[in-house]
């Protein structure tokens, strides 16, 4: 498949981003060349990956070794020093007895680490102690590993252009309450901010990037970047999914045809805001959802990483596959219709040399005749 300036946007979606396994491996199979990516949060760490490698093809396979990593060790630990704080905020919110239960099944180690009894205790202490939940429930050591085994600067800098979706940040518990505020139409969030990837001059830069774009308020630790605040990409313009969808720096960047692909089957992104582009969308054409939103943004289980994978091929395959074809029938019609003029215009030619024969040869016969008559 031959496309001018293709960008390939990777959306946010925590664990559903094995989803976009299987899409990368399904372009590579329909031969579509990329030349510029733009990622939020899991999408800028799958981003990275392919912009680390030589071509599509590689970064499918490298791709597919990080998800079955990821796959048999989560890269979701419990920072202990962080739970009480969380259990603050979550009798804050009201949570009943039943959901701290979901929780502690969710984030598995949370019973070794905290009892029931000390919350009444705990929750004596100030408000200002809110201010310890920015060291983030989840430690980040084992997405740093990873980077360190899929991520090089150097090989960064010889690839494709990559943009990361940052939210400006102004910590980890007025992120999480303006997500909140947002996803009930109080208020909107701000917007992100895409920044290119190769403009950072160090690896360690690149690589708190890279974890600013992923660091889910409460989850993860905000992160400095160019000495500002950055938590997850996909939480600006939450009413137009504008950071989770970073289409707008591959446009900036000039182009022509662009890849979107959605982890959620009823994204509120919406095409038409962009009606100057050729926008190619991959959404999930059955439920993406396994278990329930935070059990699928966090839920690195084998099984269910492998559908995702499977289902992201499966859609990309629906989805650009009938494109292509619909591409590659106007070009062998186009490559048809030269050919038939190619034909005609040698048809012509052989007509006209054919006329232009008859003519010498009754210029031949009449000169003959003429001597004859002498």
């Amino acid at each position: 498949m031959s496309m001018d300036s293709v960008g390939l946007v990777l959306s946010g979606g925590g664990a559903k981003g094995a989803y976009q396994v299987g899409v990368v491996r399904a372009l590579e199979e329909l031969g579509v060349k990329v030349d510029k990516i733009a990622g939020a949060s899991i999408g800028a760490l799958n981003g990275a990956v392919l912009a680390c490698s030589p071509d599509l093809a590689e970064g499918s396979r490298r791709l597919e070794q990080l998800w079955r990593t990821l796959a048999q060790s989560s890269p979701l630990q419990v920072n202990g020093k962080a739970v009480p704080y969380y259990l603050v905020l979550l009798a804050g919110f009201g949570l009943e007895a039943r959901g701290l239960v979901a929780l502690r099944t969710l984030l598995g180690k949370l019973e070794r680490v905290i009892t029931l009894e000390f919350i009444p205790d705990f929750l004596k202490t100030s408000w200002e102690q809110m201010d310890k939940l920015s060291q983030g429930l989840m430690d980040d050591s084992p997405l740093r590993e990873q980077l360190a085994r899929f991520f090089s600067s150097e090989s960064l800098m010889k690839g494709l252009p990559l943009y990361v979706s940052l939210y400006p940040s102004e910590g980890a518990l007025p992120d999480f309450l303006a997500s909140v505020g947002a996803a009930l139409g109080i208020k909107d969030t701000v917007e992100s901010e895409f920044l290119l990837l190769q403009s950072l001059e160090s690896e360690s830069e690149q690589h708190e990037a890279l974890l600013a774009s992923a660091a889910i308020p409460l989850l993860f630790s905000p992160r400095r970047v160019n000495g500002s605040l950055y938590s997850d990409g996909g939480q600006g313009g939450w009413s137009r999914v504008q950071g989770n969808t970073p289409i707008q720096p591959l446009l900036d960047a000039g182009c022509k045809t662009i890849i979107v692909t959605h982890l959620s089957d009823g994204s509120l992104w919406s095409r038409q805001r962009f009606r100057d582009a050729n926008i190619l969308e991959i959404r999930p054409e059955s439920d993406i959802s396994k278990a329930g939103f935070g059990v699928d943004m966090l839920g690195f289980d084998e099984g269910t990483l492998d559908s995702w994978t499977e289902q992201g091929y499966e859609d990309t395959k629906r989805c650009l596959g009938r494109v292509i074809d619909a591409q590659n029938s106007r070009f062998e019609l186009a490559e048809s219709e030269k050919s038939v003029d190619v034909s005609l215009d040698n048809l012509s030619d052989s007509k006209l040399e054919m006329d232009r024969s008859i003519e010498r040869l009754k210029a031949r016969t009449r000169k003959s005749e003429l001597i004859d008559t002498k």
